[in-house]
């Protein structure tokens, strides 16, 4: 079984699309504010506020004995942009519980399932921004830095239980919120990037693929970016 989260829109709802192209497993695709237009007999859609511990866990419990052969995709998250000192406090704990402390929330109530089960796969989106740091995005470069933290200490507590944690350091791709983007900003990216394109998310899909049916690529912060550092 996949859990999706993040997969109403983007990357999420992309690696939703092919999920349901190449596995017969059931999906559970977790949204909250962007209300789903996808359907498909094998995907079960769950509209829940991550950033709430009380309404996941609610939201897991009804899924009871479906929650076996877990392979967790964390894709949820949000943005704002504010130079730091300027940046709104409750605007970066916002950021901080949807995207650092809602994954901390799932993992949790998986991993006794997984545990229990000996297997597991887990996989976090991060993003560059983590590594390189861009004007305006210090509690998105936290968040995404942060489940680096968080996946390298979830590898040593489960790894002899058959459970893999890895994370995605994802560049700048042809989806979402880059089509909106002013078209000059978007042409001095590319000058910047290597491979001199946006990437294909379907490189994402292929990766995530990979770490599903392996068991010792486990503990790794893997770069898709084209090249840029």
């Amino acid at each position: 079984m996949y859990l999706l989260t993040g997969a109403s829109k983007g990357i999420g709802r992309h690696l939703l699309e092919r999920l349901v192209q190449t596995t017969d497993e059931p999906v559970i695709a977790f949204y909250n504010s962007t209300q789903p237009d996808f359907e498909h007999p094998n995907v079960e859609w769950c509209k829940v506020d991550l950033s709430s511990f009380e309404e996941t866990e609610k939201a897991f419990a009804q899924f009871g004995d479906k929650l076996t052969n877990i392979k967790f995709i964390n894709c949820a998250g949000v943005s704002f942009n504010a130079v730091t000192h300027k940046f709104p406090e409750l605007e970066w704990e916002k950021l901080i519980h949807v995207n650092l402390t809602s994954t901390f929330y799932i993992c949790k109530l998986l991993l006794p399932y997984m545990r229990n089960e000996g297997y597991g796969r887990i996989v976090f989106i991060s993003s560059i921004v983590a590594q390189t740091g861009v004007v305006g995005a210090s509690a998105y470069a936290a968040s995404k830095s942060g489940l680096w933290g968080l996946m390298k200490t979830l590898v040593q507590e489960n790894a002899s239980k058959g459970i893999t944690c890895n994370t995605l350091n994802l560049g700048y791709f042809d989806i979402g919120l880059i089509r909106e983007v002013p078209e000059a900003y978007l042409e001095d990216l590319k000058k910047r990037i290597p491979n001199k394109a946006l990437g294909n998310p379907d490189d994402i899909f292929k990766t995530i693929q990979l770490l599903m049916d392996t068991t010792y690529i486990n503990g790794s912060c893997i770069d898709i970016n084209g090249g840029l550092y």
